[in-house]
């Protein structure tokens, strides 16, 4: 027996699916775009330094303080577990950070609403210095003691990645958009 589509979706006109199934994809759009960015840090780099930049943080910092709808928390927390999978960092050290990084930049974010490029900058730079410590912090915590120098050099060259990042999510946003 063939039940009759009573369900919404069924009842919405072609126009009204495409609509929501674009909607569904800017929602999914960031999250992919962030793990690209985690994916492409794996690519080894033959220094004796890290200077790779964590531009999955970067990436939820910049989603976080331009579409706070486009990165909630619990999506920080898929993107944080897929990290520490992707990258070989101990299981839930990523998965604990990002959706505490999105928490307090939007909390922070909601008492400023006039900000100027310098100040994101600024304030996205001490959110990841502050970031690479509660890291350092965590990797404690999960056993792996090491000093707190080489996540500073990779919080610096994080801070340096910030204008590329933006310019990443902004394309992306305006492709959003048009579509």
């Amino acid at each position: 027996m063939i039940r009759p589509a009573t369900s919404s979706f069924h009842l919405r006109t072609t126009d009204e699916r495409l609509a929501m199934w674009r909607a569904a994809s800017q929602r999914v759009v960031p999250a992919a775009v962030t793990i690209a960015l985690i994916v492409a840090t794996t690519v080894p780099v033959f220094v004796s330094v890290p200077i790779v930049p964590d531009l999955g943080l970067l990436a939820v910092i910049v989603w976080t303080s331009f579409q706070p709808r486009l990165m909630p928390p619990w999506l920080a927390f898929v993107v944080g577990a897929t990290a520490d999978v992707v990258t070989g960092t101990p299981l839930g050290v990523d998965a604990t950070l990002l959706p505490a990084v999105v928490i307090f930049v939007r909390l922070v974010s909601a008492r400023f609403t006039v900000r100027r490029y310098a100040f994101d900058w600024l304030f996205a730079s001490a959110v990841i210095v502050g970031a690479a410590i509660v890291e350092w912090r965590l990797l404690a915590f999960t056993g792996v003691v090491g000093p707190l120098g080489p996540l500073l050099v990779r919080a610096v060259t994080t801070i340096l990645a910030y204008p590329a990042v933006v310019a990443l999510a902004a394309r992306v946003e305006r492709r959003l958009a048009a579509a």
